[in-house]
């Protein structure tokens, strides 16, 4: 059994569910109909469908000494806040924080945020970890999701809006991800086809070697977007 927590405005609320394909209908907002452009009457994407996004938010923050980078302030909120935020204003839906490391204060920092937290108890492995668990958190009508880093808050809404835009949920075999410059960044949605393998990733590695693995899968979609890069370790681009 999993313990999720929602966020409805109001603060934060537990739930348990027994699996990943239980519905949350009650924190579901309509998908935004430009996340089926390009997708004609016969498609298999369906209204009920949503694209989610996971903040990942379980690391223990080693680089920014004792300080937890996550805690702190962009533009007056804590830039996890500001990434969960993006994501919701750019018409994902759910969202999700995925909690590990001093997961009190940075759950805390979500209250009054349509944001679900999942723990990670795992969080010491590495990235993977929580990749894993939030995954499987995600309810069954979810055609794709977005993996956003909860230490990049300088990602633009537009570039977040412009993956949502680009994607394509049938099939759900694309991996859109945004190019700046002619670099890729962060973050990357990926299509429900790969769920599966997201959660076999093992160890402090994202989901690069999902997208090497499926060349043929991948949508460059051109950002004017340098905070594609950006984190509170790397501050300049």
């Amino acid at each position: 059994m999993s313990l999720v927590q929602i966020g409805d405005g109001d603060g934060i609320k537990q739930i348990k569910f027994e699996a990943s394909n239980q519905a949350l209908s009650a924190q579901l907002r309509p998908c935004d109909s430009s996340a089926m452009a390009g997708n004609d009457a016969d498609s298999a994407f369906k209204p009920t469908e949503t694209i989610a996004a996971l903040v990942l938010a379980a690391g223990l923050s080693r680089r920014a000494g004792p300080v937890n980078k996550l805690l702190v302030n962009v533009d007056g909120r804590p830039m996890v806040a500001a990434v969960a935020a993006t994501a919701i204003s750019a018409g994902y839906a759910p969202v999700f924080a995925v909690t590990g490391h001093d997961a009190e204060r940075v759950s805390a920092s979500l209250a009054g945020l349509d944001v679900g937290i999942v723990s990670n108890p795992d969080y010491a492995e590495g990235m993977a970890s929580s990749i894993r668990h939030g995954i499987d958190a995600l309810p069954g009508h979810v055609a794709g999701v977005a993996i956003c880093l909860g230490d990049m808050p300088w990602v633009a809404e537009a570039t977040l809006g412009a993956l949502l835009a680009d994607f394509s949920p049938a099939p759900a075999d694309t991996i859109c991800r945004p190019v700046c410059g002619g670099r890729p960044g962060n973050p990357v949605l990926f299509g429900r086809d790969f769920f599966a393998e997201l959660t076999r990733l093992a160890g402090d590695r994202g989901a690069k070697a999902v997208i090497a693995a499926h060349p043929q899968a991948v949508r460059d979609v051109v950002v004017e977007d340098p905070g594609i890069f950006r984190d509170l370790d790397r501050p300049a681009v």
